[in-house]
């Protein structure tokens, strides 16, 4: 350990984790996706955040996403297995009420995520999964519309040595089912979200957060607890799902 911030987290060498070859997650989209959940988790397995190139024990609120609440992502670390994962890192970035034309080419969000790239592999790392979990900003979205911002978003990180189900990393992209926010199921979102799984060429089901209801949504929206717990769950499903998937040679 290199030291503590004033905040907390506890510093490491990123040449020390990148020494352990860790699965390396880069997970963003709107609030459900940063720390605007209701518990503030640190994990119990051996997993870390990369931020801006930098590297610490992971801990909520998670260093990169906005909100000062918890996440899925301390969670999900602790639900993954550990045999077969026993170091993670995970990049979160992100933001709020985003949409995806925010995230998209020519968007106010668009560096945050190149430069997050960008950054973290120039600090020696490579992205095994990228977990997307965005939606509810968008819905009343056309099917074509969506899937046209979501494939120009992912084409924008192919420079930085992003491109799903190719060398080096062979990254594998999953998308998360997340339409609901106080409000019933968009189904031509939700379409739309499905419609982007395309196995052979690195594109996955992500969890469908959509089924879990308001029972386990603190304020209608965000998750509580036992809601954070569940969709970590979904996740880890998937994630194992998509490993078992064979890469490209």
């Amino acid at each position: 350990m290199i030291g503590t911030t004033a905040d907390g987290y506890n510093e490491v060498r990123c040449a020390d984790l990148v020494a352990v070859r860790p699965i390396v997650f880069l997970a963003f989209g709107q609030s459900i996706a940063s720390n605007a959940n209701e518990r503030a988790y640190r994990p119990t397995h051996a997993a870390y955040t990369i931020d801006r190139g930098r590297c610490y024990e992971a801990r909520d609120p998670m260093l990169g996403a906005d909100g000062l609440g918890g996440s899925m992502w301390s969670f999900l670390a602790d639900a993954l297995p550990v045999d077969a994962m026993p170091y993670t890192a995970f990049v979160t970035i992100g933001v709020g009420g985003s949409s995806i034309a925010q995230w998209d080419v020519g968007g106010s969000l668009n560096p945050r995520l190149t430069s997050a790239v960008q950054a973290t592999r120039n600090a020696g790392f490579e992205f095994s999964y990228v977990l997307w979990h965005q939606g509810s900003a968008d819905r009343g979205s056309t099917v074509e519309a969506y899937q046209t911002r979501f494939r120009s978003m992912i084409r924008s990180v192919a420079p930085y040595g992003l491109l799903p189900g190719s060398a080096p990393g062979q990254t594998k992209v999953l998308i998360a089912v997340h339409t609901r926010c106080g409000s019933e199921q968009d189904m031509t979102l939700a379409m739309a979200q499905r419609g982007l799984v395309d196995p052979p060429n690195g594109f996955f089901a992500g969890a469908d957060t959509d089924t879990l209801g308001p029972s386990v949504r603190f304020d209608g929206c965000h998750l509580a607890t036992s809601g954070q717990m569940m969709a970590a769950d979904l996740w880890r499903q998937r994630i194992e799902s998509a490993a078992a998937y064979p890469s490209p040679r």
